[in-house]
């Protein structure tokens, strides 16, 4: 797989990010590290789509090399705002269907936009939006 693009999100709630990315927006995991047991960190896709999920670093526990980490604790606990993102399915009504039945917290209600395509955007645990779009084309 190849892709163009790879967000990588850190997150004081991994556990509930991996869960919520699967059951609401139907991404399996593809790798994990160290193991799937007390992972840290894995790699998730759907389809051509991928995203990075990794627990928030320890500033007191880092590596030599990785100081620029400690940048990492500051975004993740204090004031800014959310990415927003662009997810794009074949079929954004299935998605929106699974992401209501899997209790996501729906800010944008499916709709036909006015410059094409169909869309709804829900916000992942640590308030990431993601917008679910079908290009008019798919």
């Amino acid at each position: 797989m190849s892709t163009p693009i790879e967000p990588h999100l850190w997150t004081d709630r991994f556990a509930d990010m991996v869960g919520w990315y699967r059951a609401v927006l139907g991404f399996e995991v593809a790798a994990w590290f160290p193991q799937e047991e007390g992972a840290t960190w894995c790699q998730m896709t759907r389809g051509d789509a991928a995203v990075m999920l990794a627990s928030a670093p320890d500033p007191d526990a880092m590596s030599p090399g990785q100081e620029y980490l400690g940048a990492i604790r500051p975004r993740v606990t204090g004031p800014g705002g959310p990415l927003s993102l662009y997810l794009h399915v074949e079929d954004a009504d299935a998605v929106r269907e699974a992401a209501g039945g899997a209790g996501a917290e729906i800010l944008e209600e499916i709709w036909d936009a006015w410059w094409g395509g169909r869309q709804f955007t829900v916000a992942d645990p640590d308030g990431n939006w993601w917008t679910v779009f079908r290009p008019s084309d798919a």
